[in-house]
């Protein structure tokens, strides 16, 4: 045998690494449902939170890992938190979550990182702090949308025909079948169908130039992304539920027909500045559905679409952080309240 063959398969069976954080952190609150991670040594009282919603969409949130290192690069002061949402299983009480339980441990996570913060939403995270934001705008001080749909109907897009082309039954029946819960492996199977050439042919051949190559850089890369790709988590059956049939399949956030928590859901109430990001190759949510959401809110829109980035490159491709930072971290200062008064006098 070859010796770039035997080291393929040397890397291509070699074991999972455990799912974990490599960034220390503090837990600042936990429930049964969501543990609030603390980054970082900021404990400038001048300056609020940012809060990150990390994606809630059967993956380890240490995906936001680049985005919380950049953060804390740019501004070592700024606490950072993330909500790190629990993986519930058919016997744990969160696999009940709705969309009312979200909101409510977004608010009650916003309250402990000081009351007042600025959202770094990513991907599903998104539509969950635009509700939020919607809900509670006085808590927000800026809200970005890092390829995550708002308008879950625009231009399409992979997850939007297949939506609209399974009914309601099927998803029921994926939860019933697995105890209450959305389990992992059913979320992985879904993504890989969107891309299969790229998850079953690409993803292999990429690791044997790199090994051809005695690329060893690339070789861990290819490594941390498949611990992290193939090593799915549950999500709870009830919200999950909630957001196909009233988010994916109907559309109700951008419609003005959604009810959260007793309370319409209204964007027109967010008062904070909006910044959208979006990847010009992102196949699983297309750039209008993140940039639709200027057309249902009534404060400043800044808009970026990162040239080259797929979905998950918008929150860990360099190109894409550098954005972040110079368009959004470096420059929160001047959106805290303090900034405020300052200019205001």
């Amino acid at each position: 045998m070859i010796p770039e063959l035997a080291r393929y398969w040397t890397e291509v069976l070699r074991p999972y690494k455990p799912l974990d954080w490599s960034i220390p952190n503090t837990v600042a609150y936990q429930n049964s449902s969501v543990i609030l991670r603390r980054f970082g040594d900021g404990n400038n009282m001048d300056k609020p939170a940012i809060v990150v919603l990390a994606p809630n969409a059967g993956h380890h949130m240490n995906i936001c890992e680049p985005l919380i290192k950049r953060c804390l690069r740019v501004d070592a002061e700024r606490p950072v938190y993330l909500v790190d949402w629990i993986p519930p299983t058919p016997d744990s009480p969160n696999r009940f979550d709705s969309l009312n339980d979200i909101i409510s441990n977004i608010a009650k996570c916003v309250e402990v990182a000081g009351g007042k913060a600025h959202l770094f939403t990513l991907c599903q995270g998104a539509w969950a702090g635009a509700i939020y934001t919607a809900l509670y705008p006085d808590t927000v001080l800026s809200y970005t949308d890092g390829a995550g749909p708002i308008d879950f109907c625009a231009d399409g897009g992979k997850i939007q025909n297949i939506c609209q082309t399974l009914p309601m039954s099927f998803y029921e029946n994926m939860v019933n079948l697995s105890g209450g819960v959305q389990r992992g492996e059913f979320q992985l199977m879904g993504f890989k169908g969107l891309n299969p050439y790229e998850r079953y042919v690409g993803d292999y051949l990429d690791l044997w130039y790199a090994v051809c190559a005695e690329d060893e850089k690339a070789i861990e890369k290819w490594h941390k992304f498949k611990d992290w790709y193939d090593q799915p988590q549950n999500v709870p059956g009830v919200w999950y539920l909630e957001a196909v049939e009233k988010l994916f399949k109907n559309n109700l956030l951008v419609k003005g027909e959604l009810e959260v928590l007793g309370r319409e859901v209204n964007l027109n109430n967010i008062k904070c500045p909006i910044f959208l990001i979006a990847g010009e190759k992102d196949d699983i949510t297309p750039p209008a559905q993140v940039f639709h959401m200027e057309n249902h809110v009534n404060m400043p829109v800044t808009k970026r679409i990162i040239e080259k980035a797929g979905h998950i490159g918008v929150f860990v491709k360099e190109s894409s952080l550098n954005y972040w930072e110079t368009a959004i971290i470096s420059k929160l200062g001047t959106m805290d309240p303090i900034a405020e008064k300052a200019k205001a006098a």
